[in-house]
C-alpha cells in the first residue's frame, strides 16, 4: 500500500517537486532573512552615527562658548530625523549640559560613558528608564586636543526591531504566496500527468514511424510510463546498433574492393611502365647520345645551350620512367637492421658533386629493418624535393629517438612551405605543387610507398626552426644483432 501510494504520480510530484522547491527556498529565505537584517540594522545603526557626527562641529564650537541657545538649536535639528528618541550632551566631567529626549540617563550612566570615550566613539545596547535604546557616544575636544564633553544620540531598540519585523514579514507573506502558487502548479499538473507521458510516447512512436530512428523518447513520469519509455528506447537502441554493425560491414566491404581496386591499379601501372620504359628507353638514350656528340662537335654557346636543354628533358623523362617502375613495384629486396646515420650519409654523399648546401644533424647510433636501395631511393627523394624548395637554402637531415620502439628520419628545408590542406594530397601519385615541367607528383607518393611496406609512416609539418617544411619518416627500431652476440 505504501509503495503504491508513493509510487503515484500525485506523490512523486509534491515528494520530488514540491517539497525540494519549498523546502529550498525556505532554506535560501532563512538565510537571506539573517544577511539583511543584518544590513538593516548596520545601516540604522550608521545612520543614527552619521547624524551625530553631522552636528559634532557646531556643538564643539558652541561648547568651547558656552552657547546653550546655539547648543539646543543644534541638537534639536536632529529630531527632524524619525530615527532619533534623544540627544543629550555632557561636560568633560559627566553633568548634563543639555537633555533632549522622553527619558534622561542616570549620572552613572553618564560617568560610564565619559571612561568609556577615553578610548573614542563607541556604541551599546542600554536600558534608560526602562527604555531599550541604541546609544552612540560621541566625544567633543578643545582645539587643543583637550576632552571638552560627550555627545550622546539614542534611538528606541524597538524602533529597529519594528523595522526588521516589517521586513520579515513581507518575505514570508512572499513565501507562502510562492508555496500557494507551487502547489496550484502541482495540482494542474497532475491533472495532466498521464496524458502528458502517454502524449510524448505517442509522439515519439509517430517519430519512429515517419523515420528518425535516432529519436529517444525520455522516461519520465509514473513507473508504469517509465517502463514502457525505457523498452521503447531499448528497442530502437539494438535496431541501431544491428544498422551500425552493417553499415560497418559495407564500410569494411567498400574498403576490401578499394585496396583490390589499387592493387589492380598498380600491377595495370607496371604493365604500362614497363611497356614504356621497353618503348622509350631506347629512343632516349639514342636521343641523349645523339645530342652529347653534337655537343662535341659544336663550338658556339647557343647551340651547346640548347642541346643542354635537350639532354636535361631526356633525363627528366628517363626519370619519370623510372619512378614510374619503381612506384608499380613492391620491394622484394632482403632486408636487415642498417644503421641510420650510415644510410643518411650515403644519400647525401651521392648528391655531392650537385654543390647543395646539406648539413646532417648528428643522432644516436639507431638501427631499423631496410635495405639500402629502398632507404637511398626515399632519402634521395626527399633529399631532392628539399633542394628544389629552395635552391639557395640549407637543407637538414637529422634522425632521433621518438620512443622505445620508434625512431624518426626527418629532412627540413627553408621553402615556401606546403600549405595545410594540401599535406595530404602531395603523397598522392601524380599530385605536385611544382611549376609545370618541373615535377611529375610521383617522388612523396613512392617514398609514402616505400615507408608503408616498413611498417612506418610520413608526416609533413613545418620547420622548426623557421620557414619551410619538414618531412618526418617514422620506423619500428630494430636492434642489432650482430652487436649483442
Amino acid at each position: 500500500m505504501i509503495k503504491k501510494l508513493f509510487g503515484s504520480l500525485r506523490m512523486v510530484l509534491l515528494v520530488q517537486v514540491g517539497v525540494p522547491v519549498l523546502v529550498l527556498l525556505a532554506t535560501v529565505l532563512i538565510l537571506g532573512m539573517g544577511f539583511i537584517n543584518h544590513l538593516t540594522e548596520e545601516r540604522l545603526q550608521r545612520d543614527l552615527k552619521q547624524v551625530a557626527r553631522a552636528i559634532r562641529l557646531p556643538v564643539s564650537t558652541a561648547l568651547e562658548t558656552l552657547d546653550f541657545e546655539q547648543l539646543n538649536s543644534s541638537l534639536e535639528s536632529i529630531f527632524d530625523i524619525n530615527e532619533v528618541y534623544g540627544a543629550y550632551l555632557f561636560d568633560a566631567q559627566g553633568n548634563f549640559l543639555v537633555s533632549l529626549g522622553a527619558v534622561e540617563p542616570t549620572q552613572a550612566q553618564a560617568d560610564r560613558a565619559i571612561e568609556l570615550t577615553l578610548d573614542g566613539e563607541f556604541e551599546q545596547y542600554e536600558n534608560i528608564s526602562g527604555r531599550n535604546v541604541y546609544s552612540f557616544f560621541l566625544p567633543l575636544f578643545e582645539p587643543s586636543g583637550r576632552p571638552s564633553g560627550l555627545l550622546q544620540v539614542t534611538r528606541l531598540k524597538s524602533g529597529i526591531e519594528d523595522e526588521l519585523r516589517l521586513i520579515s514579514l513581507i518575505a514570508w507573506s512572499g513565501f507562502g504566496t510562492v508555496a500557494i502558487l507551487i502547489i496550484l502548479v502541482l495540482t494542474w499538473a497532475h491533472r495532466r500527468a498521464i496524458g502528458a507521458p502517454l502524449g510524448r510516447l505517442l509522439d515519439s512512436m509517430h517519430e519512429i514511424e515517419s523515420g528518425h530512428l535516432s529519436h529517444r523518447t525520455q522516461a519520465t513520469g509514473p513507473h508504469e510510463v517509465k517502463r514502457l519509455a525505457n523498452g521503447l528506447n531499448g528497442m530502437l537502441d539494438s535496431i541501431q546498433q544491428a544498422e551500425q554493425q552493417a553499415e560497418q560491414q559495407r564500410e569494411e566491404r567498400a574498403a576490401m574492393v578499394e585496396k583490390l581496386r589499387q592493387s589492380e591499379t598498380l600491377a595495370a601501372l607496371g604493365q604500362l611502365s614497363a611497356g614504356v620504359a621497353h618503348e622509350l628507353g631506347a629512343p632516349l638514350t639514342v636521343i641523349d647520345g645523339r645530342a652529347q656528340r653534337l655537343m662535341r662537335q659544336l663550338d658556339k654557346p647557343e647551340q651547346i645551350r640548347e642541346l643542354t636543354d635537350i639532354r636535361d628533358q631526356v633525363q627528366r623523362m628517363t626519370l619519370i620512367v623510372r619512378q614510374l617502375l619503381d612506384y608499380g613495384r613492391n620491394s622484394r629486396s632482403q632486408r636487415k637492421p642498417l644503421e641510420i646515420g650510415l644510410l643518411v650519409q650515403s644519400a647525401v654523399k651521392q648528391h655531392d658533386q650537385d654543390n647543395k648546401c646539406t648539413r646532417i644533424v648528428p643522432g644516436p647510433r639507431l638501427f631499423i629493418h631496410t635495405d639500402n636501395s629502398s632507404m637511398e631511393q626515399v632519402l634521395s627523394n626527399l633529399l631532392r624535393n628539399a633542394w628544389q624548395a629552395d635552391p639557395q637554402g640549407e637543407v637538414r637531415i637529422g634522425w632521433q629517438q621518438i620512443s622505445p620502439v620508434q625512431v624518426q628520419i626527418y629532412v627540413d628545408d627553408s621553402g615556401a612551405g606546403i600549405p595545410i590542406e594540401q599535406r595530404s594530397r602531395v603523397l598522392e601519385p601524380f599530385f605536385t605543387t611544382k611549376t609545370p615541367g618541373n615535377g611529375s607528383g610521383l617522388g612523396l607518393a613512392i617514398v609514402q610507398r616505400i615507408v608503408r611496406e616498413h611498417g612506418g609512416h610520413i608526416q609533413i609539418s613545418d620547420n622548426p626552426t623557421g620557414q619551410g617544411t619538414r618531412m618526418e619518416l617514422t620506423f619500428p627500431m630494430a636492434i642489432n644483432n650482430e652487436e649483442q652476440a
